[in-house]
Parts: C-alpha cells; sequence; structure tokens
C-alpha cells in the first residue's frame, strides 16, 4: 500500500525557496527541481524503509533521508502509520541539521 505524502509548513516554504532559486538561475529549472522533489515522494510513498535513518538521531525516532539525483537536497521524512511526513527538503551543504529542532 502507498502512502500518502504530506509536507510540513517548514517543507513546503523549502520547496517554495529552492524552486525559486533555482528558477532564477535558468528558466525552467526551478520546475525541474519541483519535478525532482515529487519523483522522490513518489519513490518514498512506494518503499519508505528503503532510505538509511538520519545520522546522529536515534534510530527510535525513524527519521530517515533520501538524497535527490540531481539536486543537492535531501528530503527528511518519518513513516508514521497513516502516511509520510517530509519534515524538511534540505540542501546538503548548507546549515546542516537546522531541521532537527523540528522532531
Amino acid at each position: 500500500m502507498t502512502k500518502t505524502v504530506r509536507l510540513d509548513d517548514e517543507a513546503v516554504e523549502e520547496l517554495e525557496a529552492g524552486a525559486l532559486w533555482y528558477e532564477t538561475r535558468r528558466e525552467d529549472l526551478g520546475v525541474e527541481f519541483i519535478s525532482a522533489v515529487r519523483e522522490g515522494f513518489l519513490r518514498i510513498a512506494s518503499a519508505p524503509q528503503t532510505w538509511p535513518y538520519v545520522p546522529d538521531v536515534p534510530e527510535m525516532l525513524g527519521v530517515r533521508r533520501m538524497l535527490l539525483r540531481r539536486f543537492p537536497y535531501a528530503i527528511v521524512y518519518v513513516e508514521l502509520e497513516a502516511e509520510i511526513r517530509v519534515l524538511a527538503l534540505a540542501h546538503t551543504s548548507r546549515e546542516p541539521g537546522f531541521w532537527r529542532s523540528r522532531l
């Protein structure tokens, strides 16, 4: 069964900010970024336990991350009983672990 993916408000803001940043660099690059993130959501929804737990976070919290293939971003999420909750869309080179306060 594929679970629904739900983004926390902060993750939505990060998605929008990333798309805007890429779009200012090249026309349609922001659209490509959103498409890559959506593909990531589909992959996570179909097999959420595929990706590793985030290092330095207690495993019992179940926080995992999936690295995007084309863009330097990670989708940070937890699998809940009824859904996949996306905590953050984190740039892999900026402010590591900024999202940890959201746990």
